[in-house]
């Protein structure tokens, strides 16, 4: 494993005919609090298991940041060996010499997403509904579907008084009956980022109704003196679906926005391979696929993916979710593509670990309203930090219909350095 000169760092950075893996080795706690913009976390602690899910592709160019000494460069050298990675560097100077020329530097968890959400409402010019005004309907009983845009077991923790359950990947097939398409829409999440994604699937998806975001969420709700709803029972499974009308649509949007499909499965392990759990309709594991769920992929992409141009297979029982999870992962830059039929079980195993505490304003969510504020305040922030670095357009706008060929941003913000 060569230590690398940082001007062939950025060399590497700028040519995006590579399919290059920015992972640093520190522990998540270090991470979250100061990290090189692109740089995916993969812990030393867990780093024999989790190179293989963040990095499928044996060939990739593998670039290590957070390697503090000899013995930390061995052990994760020994590992890359056994496991017959073929290329990979280490940053000669590490953080220091990174810090040294002023490169893309910025703090959170899953700030990529965070940072593509704040984006998406820029150029989608969202409309935004506030706490107080939200109260208001409440009082006034207007024909309104206020949905919470967050997997079931976040929902069932706390949500709004009034709200439904519906992630945000099966909003399309939920809402497509002639009972929901008259009324008014309210997506929220706890924060910002699934509510603005929820939105914007509506758009996309061509759904007609009135549609608000609750602007801050569950957070700004509590901000703004109201009372959170608790032990919250979602009802989604009794949601009624028709895969046949599913289907058309799937492909009518897929159609739209001109994304790749494949009816053909090899046995290769050389990609990402995602099946989008449904919390509508029962479904089949299949084996050597990561169950994951459609939001959660987009709102935490860099907990699942780390390379910049390795194929990301999407399959699901519902159509119109892999179509969905399709589009958002393709706007964010990244080779998505819509497996229709034919996924089969392939040889791959996944080491379960344990999810990571939240460090990142840890308290946002039990009701700490100065961590509510700091962390609403923070996600507003992370567009102005990207156009500092230069970079004005980092992701596709919201309104792109033509989806076939998609660029990765670490490509963009590097090559103004």
């Amino acid at each position: 494993m060569q230590s690398l000169e940082i001007k062939h760092v950025l060399n590497l950075f700028k040519n995006n005919t590579k399919n290059l893996s920015f992972l640093d080795i520190r522990e998540r706690k270090q991470y979250v609090h100061g990290f090189a913009f692109g740089s995916v976390n993969c812990p030393l602690s867990k780093f024999k298991y989790l190179i293989k899910e963040l990095v499928p592709d044996l060939n990739t160019t593998l670039i290590l940041i957070g390697v503090k000494n000899t013995n930390q460069r061995n052990k994760i050298q020994k590992i890359l060996k056994k496991l017959k990675y073929h290329r990979s560097f280490i940053i000669k100077g590490d953080y220091k010499i990174w810090k040294k020329y002023k490169f893309p530097f910025w703090a959170g968890e899953y700030t990529f997403s965070k940072a593509f959400g704040e984006w998406i409402e820029i150029t989608s010019k969202i409309k935004n509904l506030y706490a107080k005004e939200l109260y208001k309907i409440h009082k006034k009983n207007h024909n309104y579907l206020q949905i919470d845009a967050r997997p079931k077991k976040e929902f069932e923790k706390f949500s709004l008084p009034q709200s439904v359950q519906c992630s945000g990947g099966e909003l399309p097939c939920f809402l497509n009956n002639k009972e929901n398409l008259r009324k008014s829409i309210i997506v929220h999440c706890a924060g910002r980022t699934r509510s603005i994604i929820a939105y914007q699937t509506l758009r996309d998806f061509n759904f007609k109704n009135k549609k608000y975001v609750l602007n801050g969420g569950t957070q700004n709700w509590v901000l703004n003196g109201f009372d959170r709803k608790f032990k919250n029972q979602s009802k989604i499974k009794s949601t009624k679906i028709n895969y046949k009308d599913d289907l058309k649509l799937a492909n009518s949007i897929a159609k739209k926005f001109k994304i790749p499909s494949t009816q053909i499965m090899n046995k290769q392990t050389n990609s990402y391979n995602f099946q989008i759990n449904s919390e509508i309709k029962n479904f089949k594991k299949m084996f050597g696929w990561k169950q994951v769920n459609a939001t959660t992929l987009i709102q935490s992409t860099d907990k699942f993916i780390s390379s910049t141009n390795t194929k990301v297979l999407i399959f699901s029982n519902i159509p119109s979710s892999a179509v969905f999870t399709v589009i958002w992962l393709r706007r964010m830059g990244y080779q998505a593509i819509w497996q229709k039929k034919n996924a089969r079980h392939i040889k791959r195993n996944y080491k379960s670990t344990k999810t990571d505490p939240t460090y990142f304003f840890p308290k946002r969510h039990l009701g700490s309203k100065s961590d509510s504020k700091a962390y609403l305040k923070w996600e507003y922030s992370l567009i102005p930090i990207i156009k500092k670095w230069g970079c004005k357009n980092p992701w596709l706008s919201a309104n792109q219909r033509d989806l076939s060929k998609v660029q990765h941003t670490i490509y963009k913000i590097y090559k103004n350095f």
